[in-house]
């Protein structure tokens, strides 16, 4: 079986909306569009995903199962979104510094705490010596 992540985004939507109609609206498809990915999904899952004969649509086991899936993994790839997201603006990441004199010390930290109010997100890493790839 093949999930890929608009089959959890479908799920999950679907479960929140209460029926098919209101799913697609809300993902900006057409109903006969969702309903073929619906059962796309349950052929290659080899089972019903929802129990069509309940008002308002509701999840079977299997649905359930991929729901909790879809509840894992859609944040988690958010997270991972938005991350990359920093990493493209510059305004998260790591920042190296190899320092070899201790009296550096007493200008380096003034200037990281003023860096860290521009930079919160920026992971600073002090290491003594030059002896790691900066």
């Amino acid at each position: 079986m093949h999930i890929e992540f608009r089959h959890l985004r479908t799920i999950q939507a679907i479960h929140e909306a209460g029926g098919l109609a209101r799913a697609a609206d809300t993902m900006n498809i057409t109903q006969s569009a969702l309903s073929h990915q619906v059962k796309g999904l349950e052929d290659q899952a080899g089972v019903e995903l929802f129990v069509r004969r309940s008002k308002p649509l509701k999840l079977s086991p299997a649905g359930l199962r991929l729901l909790k899936l879809a509840q894992q993994v859609l944040p988690q790839l958010e997270a991972a979104q938005a991350e990359f997201m920093g990493l493209r603006a510059g305004s998260t990441g790591r920042m190296h510094i190899a320092i070899e004199c201790h009296a550096c010390f007493e200008w380096l930290f003034p200037v990281l705490e003023q860096f860290r109010k521009s930079w919160p997100d920026v992971d600073v890493d002090i290491r003594p010596g030059l002896a790691f790839d900066a």
